[in-house]
């Protein structure tokens, strides 16, 4: 009687067995099939679903895999090389993803079986509650036990804008490594293989956490949310010392945020004028342009404008800064220590770099005032591809010399206008192209005998 129970029992797990490993295998002739045609044949006899994206599997096409005759052998053979990774969940839903693989686990991910970390390499508590259990894997498994540093790079872009995002901190605690991201969003760490976790973190912007088993040298794009915090109340007692990211002798970074801040001349913000809250530059003087660093001449700076130089820093006798503050990203003033791509100056050069249009939406500004108005326009020509900014000023002065009880300067005659535009092309994620243009044009005439105009114009 025992004996019968137990090979009942048997035959029971026996055919269960059986029937799990046929709800997988492929009963039919796949070889010479595109992927979506082996989708299709496989919906129909397995009952399952598949998440892709058509672009990444339009020239897949299915070979004879001797031996494959189940669906996850026959993907394994299909993707191997391919950075295409596949995901089954747990309603056997099948997932496709690119440059990187998922794996889900009950366990926490340092105590993985399949993972050999390397030596003298643990995790602290606050690690592990910020792993979780979501992994990202960066390279091919099959390297993961080599020896040697591999390099994780990158491009770090704003989600809502798609604009790049630069100095983003990418940092490992575990490692004490960390590096920032330049102009372009684009980020590079070199580091052992294994698990790590990386913390991108950067002003106005929510922080991102991510959990990576690192098994070669691979790309990791990363998009940031922008971050919005209600502040209170402030009271600063004293400098704290502020830990040093950026090793640069000579350079100071002016806080665009901070910059629109500061009190305007006649409705206009001036990027010349500050310059002058930067310890050890003076103005040149009271109702003139330029500015003077540690003792040297106005001529001995370099302004620099799409990378190019002007000339004339000023409109309307230093009243309004040649640059409208519209186009401006970002602003860098080296005093000493000048980068040789910068040429030869004495006293300093004033790099200021230029926003790109929103790759989004049509956005823009307007304003006026007693004797200026101004006119921003941006948005996308090709929605994430091609974008484009165009600014304009000019300003409608002369009617206030009219009102002045003086013949000399009824007859007087003073105006200005510039415009702006650029132009930005994604190649791709490595390569871009910019074309921007600057022109401005300035005129004053004083009662019939004193004549005095200039432009300046760029194209880059």
């Amino acid at each position: 009687m025992k004996l019968r129970i137990f090979l009942l029992i048997f035959s029971l797990c026996f055919t269960s067995l059986l029937n799990a490993q046929e709800k997988d295998i492929i009963d039919f002739d796949y070889n010479g099939l595109t992927f979506n045609e082996f989708v299709l044949k496989t919906k129909s006899r397995l009952k399952v679903k598949f998440f892709y994206k058509d672009e990444w599997v339009k020239d897949l096409v299915l070979g004879n895999y001797p031996g494959s005759n189940t669906l996850p052998e026959i993907l394994n053979n299909l993707l191997r090389g391919k950075s295409l990774f596949y995901y089954i969940d747990d309603a056997g839903n099948i997932i496709l993803t690119k440059n990187y693989a998922v794996k889900v686990t009950d366990k926490p991910i340092s105590e993985d079986s399949n993972f050999i970390p390397p030596t003298d390499y643990a995790y602290s508590q606050e690690e592990q509650k910020l792993k979780g259990n979501i992994l990202v894997d960066i390279g091919n498994p099959a390297d993961r036990n080599k020896p040697g540093n591999v390099v994780i790079s990158g491009y770090i872009t704003n989600k809502n804008t798609k604009e790049p995002v630069a100095g983003v901190t990418v940092y490992n605690q575990k490692l004490s490594l960390g590096t920032i991201s330049n102009e372009y969003g684009f980020y590079t760490l070199t580091m052992p293989r294994g698990i790590h976790i990386l913390q991108y973190s950067f002003i106005g912007m929510k922080e991102k956490v991510i959990n990576l088993e690192l098994n070669g040298t691979g790309e990791l794009n990363v998009e940031m949310n922008s971050m919005l915090i209600p502040l209170k109340e402030t009271i600063v007692s004293a400098q704290k010392s502020m830990t040093i990211q950026r090793f640069e002798v000579g350079a100071e970074k002016i806080n665009i945020t901070s910059f629109r801040l500061l009190p305007t001349s006649m409705g206009e913000s001036d990027i010349i004028k500050s310059v002058l809250l930067i310890p050890g530059v003076q103005s040149v003087g009271e109702g003139s342009a330029g500015f003077n660093v540690r003792g040297g001449s106005a001529d001995q700076n370099l302004i620099l404008l799409y990378g190019a130089p002007i000339y004339n820093s000023s409109h309307f006798f230093g009243f309004f800064s040649a640059v409208n503050s519209d186009i401006i990203k970002d602003v860098t003033l080296y005093k000493g220590g000048i980068p040789s791509r910068y040429g030869g100056r004495i006293s300093s050069v004033l790099d200021i770099s230029s926003k790109e249009g929103n790759r989004k939406e049509f956005t823009g500004n307007a304003g006026i005032s007693p004797i200026t108005t101004h006119l921003m326009l941006e948005g996308p020509i090709i929605k994430d591809t091609l974008t484009y900014m165009l600014t304009a000023r000019t300003t409608y002065s002369n009617w206030i010399f009219g009102l002045i009880d003086n013949k000399a300067l009824q007859n007087s005659r003073a105006s200005f206008y510039d415009i702006n535009g650029k132009i930005t092309w994604d190649l791709n994620k490595k390569n871009k192209i910019d074309l921007s243009s600057y022109y401005s044009h300035d005129a004053f005439r004083f009662n019939s005998d004193t004549v005095y105009s200039y432009d300046n114009n760029i194209f880059v």
